[in-house]
């Protein structure tokens, strides 16, 4: 008679995952927008001449960088504006004549002190107005140089054209940095705030990023692009790499978290909520999470979780509480 088998133990089934350790990561959620390089308006200076005149010579560039005292242009006085200040020297030598005559007179005893008095009055007014028509009215031939060093933001004018007082010749800014309007999706404005840090880069070449900071969320929808404009100023160290004019994209942080994080894929969800799995004891263990942002492939999680077991990041889909594991090799 055969002698009897044994009955054999049938051996459990395991599932092999592969795993990483449990770290506490800094994750950032950022809203990414658009715009293009500008001159901050504070940095922004107009250049014009006191009086109407001519343009004779414009010897720049719209975006040309320029040193202080290099020679922007030159202007003439307009006829009627020299016609103005002639008039008013005129008046001046009329009035000095009409002084000397009654002064003559008053020794002759035909005038008196009060008529004396009033022509004295008479060459003060008229002085008066020929000072302040010559400083109005500057030289008849004026040069306008660059009171900084800096960039050739606009031409307001060409050679030949009219100017009238006080009206724009050229503009030019400094470059001590520079400002983006990003435009962002209405719906996601709400989010951004004034301090809020940003890195704004070219859209163009693999150039690092300029930190920047958000300085303005405007109030109302941009007609061109149908977004909202968020104003984001940069340091002046960014004027090398980032010149105006420069299409540029932002990427605004708007969350910061500090804290567990794990590959999306490592979460998993069903009707009890969000879960992961971690190794303890080579049988893997449902924790349930709660979940925070994500960026850059990574997920916030927060739950009882053992800091000292590895989280399973592939394979966790086959598993189930208290499944026996096999680790791939790493």
């Amino acid at each position: 008679m055969a002698a009897q088998q044994a009955p054999t133990t049938p051996i459990a089934p395991s599932v092999l995952v592969q795993t990483q350790p449990l770290v506490r990561q800094k994750l950032g959620a950022s809203l990414i927008g658009y715009g293009v390089v500008a001159a901050a308006a504070s940095q922004v200076q107009t250049l014009s001449v006191p009086s109407a005149s001519r343009v004779q010579r414009i010897l720049v560039s719209p975006g040309q960088t320029v040193k202080r005292g290099t020679l922007l242009a030159e202007v003439t006085l307009d006829p009627n504006a020299m016609a103005a200040t002639e008039q008013a020297r005129a008046t001046v030598g009329y009035a000095q004549a009409e002084l000397r005559r009654v002064e003559g007179l008053l020794a002759d005893q035909l005038a008196t002190r009060t008529q004396v008095a009033a022509a004295r009055k008479t060459l003060t007014d008229a002085e008066l107005a020929l000072r302040t028509q010559l400083r109005l009215a500057g030289s008849p031939a004026q040069r306008i140089s660059a009171p900084f060093d800096g960039i050739v933001v606009a031409l307001n004018a060409a050679p030949g054209d009219p100017v009238a007082a006080n009206a724009p010749v050229l503009q030019m800014a400094r470059g001590d940095g520079g400002r983006v309007n990003l435009g962002i999706e209405p719906e996601d404005s709400r989010r951004i705030v004034p301090g809020m840090g940003a890195q704004v880069r070219s859209v163009f070449g693999n150039d690092p990023p300029v930190d920047a900071r958000v300085t303005q969320v405007l109030g109302m929808i941009n007609p061109q692009t149908q977004l909202v404009d968020v104003v984001v100023a940069m340091p002046a160290t960014a004027t090398a790499r980032l010149l105006p004019g420069m299409r540029v994209r932002g990427d605004i942080q708007v969350q910061t978290f500090e804290g567990y994080a794990v590959p999306r894929q490592a979460v998993l969800r069903d009707a009890q909520g969000w879960y992961v799995f971690q190794v303890v004891g080579g049988k893997a263990k449902r924790v349930a999470v709660k979940t925070g942002i994500e960026a850059r492939g990574q997920v916030a999680i927060d739950g009882p979780l053992d800091a000292a077991a590895q989280v399973v990041v592939l394979g966790n889909y086959e598993l189930a509480d208290g499944m026996a594991v096999r680790e791939a090799a790493k």
